[in-house]
């Protein structure tokens, strides 16, 4: 083989060299995939804190006899409404009413003789002045002078007595009237029967119980926060109310009770919660209610502050962990990016690290992207 024909097997060989190269470096070359972007700025994102708790009555009060007896009347069933002061049960009583009818007629007695001694005692004071005048004049002697001062003295101890006998008369039967009230019993608050223990016929005992009464006109939750949160709760903050029985509905409330102190085992805060337990307008209104029982989640808004924020669409989370990472566009690639989140509302989440201020942020397509991945984005 002569020089010109190795030279051209040479470049023959270089060129086909060249063209698998780049045939092969082709073939690495990836697409670029279409992306939509976001940028991160600042956003003026709610604070609240996040609580559970239980849902209870606002009164819950169990109704015991104070007297013992067969009960003849029992008025309620369970979950019937009742007013305060309405009849729940009557005891059986008929002993103390023949009593109280005697003692009426004892007061009768004494009222009457309470009048008597008022006409006696009127009487012996017009004998008694006279014989005071006739006296002065030296008119009767004073021996009968003397009898009618006795006279009177008797006439007015009388009186008196006749009147504590009456007012005795009177105490034993008001006394009576409120022992009578007792076998009469009533409901002490406005609410629901959520109990009945004992059925008509059944003996009465003071130990035991009759009914239950639940006021649920407004329902508290109580709660406990963290010492490191004490300070951010304060009485009349609303809270939004969810529980998993009601999916997608959320309830109003406020915060009512705030403990002066901390709880000197736990070193959490008490708090009280107050709610109608009825639905925020739009959100399940008429159809549900809070109830007693029902565990809730509480979110208590304590502020509002301006902080970087990115779409929570542009989040994902590595497998079994709580980190969470993004990916951001330079340079037409993506870039991965570990993030530290913070507060979110709505569909913003507050970005403490890991992204600055401007950057452009995947929102949709980073599913299929690893940092360095060519990319477009979405006009």
């Amino acid at each position: 083989m002569n020089s010109l024909t190795r030279s051209i097997f040479n470049l023959a060989v270089v060129g086909s060299i060249i063209a698998t190269c780049a045939l092969a470096f082709a073939g690495e070359q990836k697409p670029a995939v279409p992306v939509s972007t976001a940028v991160a700025r600042k956003h003026a994102i709610e604070q609240t804190l996040g609580l559970t708790g239980s849902v209870r009555a606002f009164k819950t009060v169990t109704v015991y006899s104070k007297v013992t007896g067969v009960i003849e009347k029992l008025t309620v069933e369970r979950g019937m409404s009742v007013e305060r002061d309405d009849v729940i049960a009557e005891v059986e009583h008929k002993t103390e009413l023949a009593q109280r009818e005697q003692l009426a007629a004892a007061v009768k007695v004494a009222d009457a003789a309470l009048a008597q001694a008022n006409a006696q005692l009127e009487n012996a004071a017009l004998e008694k002045t006279r014989a005071e005048n006739l006296y002065k004049d030296k008119s009767i002697p004073k021996q009968k002078y003397d009898a009618i001062m006795a006279q009177y003295r008797i006439a007015a101890a009388g009186r008196n007595l006749a009147a504590a006998n009456l007012v005795a008369a009177k105490k034993a039967l008001e006394q009576m009237d409120v022992r009578i009230s007792d076998y009469t019993i009533r409901a002490p608050i406005t609410g629901v029967v959520t109990a009945r223990f004992v059925d008509e016929g059944a003996m009465d005992n003071p130990a035991l119980p009759i009914v239950e009464l639940m006021d649920t006109s407004i329902l508290k939750i109580n709660c406990d926060v963290a010492q490191v949160d004490a300070a951010k709760v304060k009485e009349g903050q609303e809270v939004k109310i969810t529980t998993d029985a009601y999916p997608g509905v959320e309830f109003e409330g406020k915060v009512a009770i705030v403990n002066p102190s901390l709880d000197s085992k736990t070193r959490t805060l008490p708090v009280e919660i107050h709610t109608t337990g009825k639905p925020v307008a739009g959100k399940g209104e008429g159809v549900v209610s809070l109830k007693p029982g029902m565990f809730v989640k509480l979110s208590i808004k304590i502020g509002e502050k301006t902080t970087l924020a990115v779409p929570r669409d542009c989040l994902m989370r590595l497998p079994g962990t709580g980190v969470y990472y993004l990916f951001v566009v330079k340079e037409g690639k993506s870039e991965k990016r570990t993030v530290e989140v913070g507060v979110g509302r709505g569909n913003l989440v507050e970005i403490i690290s890991g992204v600055t201020e401007g950057d452009r942020v995947v929102i949709r397509g980073q599913a299929n992207l690893k940092s360095g991945t060519p990319v477009i984005e979405a006009k």
